[in-house]
């Protein structure tokens, strides 16, 4: 495709390709907010993850099913941009893609709703969630929890603990917060529960050959989030990290330093393995690597991801 000028890249409304869900829509009209006075057309888009809850998502195809839905949407020229859970995405973007504006996070932390900490659930209780990482943390924390699959989107969700379908369930704070859910839940502690890489962020991934729109879109970037990002997403790349492994990657910026803190435990909860890095914050691709090295040779090699 030829590169477009600014003129034309304004001249008709952008098309922004989103997941369906109330929370994907809820996070495409920030964009388009933040993206005003430019005129957005949202397109709403439906995955098989969407439609088939009745199995961990690993064993459909994993997280990269939304996020290929909407890259195929930018590829054929349905769309000009995608809004993604940066949580949701893979470390590989489709070629001809790139992240172009990475928002400012959220709160990153994980919550617990039905109960008001992890220690007031009784032995044995239910609790839902369709996250390997956090249903290996709970096992660390509480081998003698059940934990049931919990999937579909946020309301779905909570009507499943409303009708006693489980005990308690845990979703991600920035979800909760950007729908206006306020109450009802309580914060877990990230030394129980330590976030997924990219949680709380919101990305917008474009094509590549549209220089106008990138530069516009490049404003948006918030650089400590982009920062963190970049730190975080390098530990999963180094890791090969998928839906099937329970990998943990916490940044924070201060001053023109980067902190790390990663961790990858066994499903079973049982073995967890975590370390630090810090180091100069334009140094966070390099530092996320080098974690993610550490903690693989920590745990004995790639078979270990295997399980």
């Amino acid at each position: 495709m030829a590169d477009k000028t600014p003129d034309e890249t304004f001249s008709r409304p952008l098309r922004l390709a989103s997941r369906k869900s109330a929370l994907a829509m809820k996070q495409a009209e920030l964009t388009r907010t933040l993206l005003a006075p430019a005129e957005i057309e949202i397109i709403g888009l439906s995955s098989l993850g969407d439609q088939v809850l009745d199995r961990p998502l690993a064993d459909i195809g994993g997280k990269g099913l939304f996020v290929k839905m909407l890259e195929a949407a930018l590829l054929e020229g349905r769309a000009d941009l995608a809004v993604h859970s940066m949580k949701d995405m893979e470390t590989r973007l489709a070629e001809g893609t790139c992240l172009a504006a990475v928002l400012p996070r959220e709160d990153r932390r994980d919550a617990l709703l039905g109960a008001e900490s992890l220690h007031d659930l009784p032995d044995g209780a239910r609790i839902g969630t369709a996250s390997v990482r956090r249903a290996a943390f709970l096992r660390h924390h509480r081998p003698d929890l059940r934990i049931s699959l919990l999937r579909g989107n946020l309301q779905t969700r909570l009507a499943k603990l409303e009708a006693g379908e489980h005990d308690a369930i845990i979703l991600a704070v920035a979800g909760l917060k950007r729908l206006g859910i306020e109450s009802g839940w309580t914060a877990l502690d990230e030394a129980q529960m330590r976030p997924a890489a990219g949680q709380g962020i919101i990305a917008i991934q474009a094509r590549t050959d549209n220089p106008a729109l990138l530069a516009r879109l490049a404003h948006l970037t918030c650089a400590d989030t982009a920062d963190c990002a970049t730190a975080e997403r390098a530990v999963l790349a180094a890791l090969d990290g998928s839906c099937r492994t329970p990998i943990a990657a916490n940044a924070d910026i201060a001053g023109d330093q980067i902190q790390l803190y990663a961790a990858l435990l066994s499903a079973d909860g049982q073995e967890l393995f975590e370390g630090r890095q810090a180091g100069p914050r334009a140094d966070a691709a390099r530092l996320g690597q080098q974690l993610g090295e550490d903690l693989l040779a920590a745990c004995g090699g790639p078979d270990f991801l295997r399980g």
